[in-house]
């Protein structure tokens, strides 16, 4: 027995290596044209900042100018004290919820 090279696997490992090797210089010039716009994008970007908004008041008239706004805390009496925040558990107390728990727990 004669031992013979298969030339056509060899000629389709070849056709597929030249294919894969146009693939990818297909791909490396497409990155390389992207990342060429995309620095020209940021550099334009960079070199035209946005307009900065003006924000305009309008004009208060002399009666206003003296008025100072009254702030929403001063409304209130500063002799009654608020509630600080708490939970609320379905309208129970801490106490309530706290027994409501311990009892699942012991079940």
């Amino acid at each position: 027995m004669s031992a013979k090279p298969d030339v056509g696997k060899d000629e389709e490992g070849e056709e597929a290596q030249r294919q894969a090797d146009a693939m990818k210089d297909q791909l490396s010039q497409e990155v390389a044209s992207w990342s060429k716009e995309r620095r020209q994008q940021l550099g334009e970007a960079v070199s035209k900042p946005p307009q900065a908004a003006v924000q305009r008041r309008s004009p208060r008239s002399a009666g206003d100018a003296g008025k100072s706004s009254a702030s929403p805390r001063s409304a209130k009496s500063t002799g009654a004290r608020s509630k600080p925040f708490s939970m609320s558990y379905d309208g129970m107390t801490q106490a309530e919820y706290a027994r409501y728990r311990r009892d699942l727990g012991s079940r």
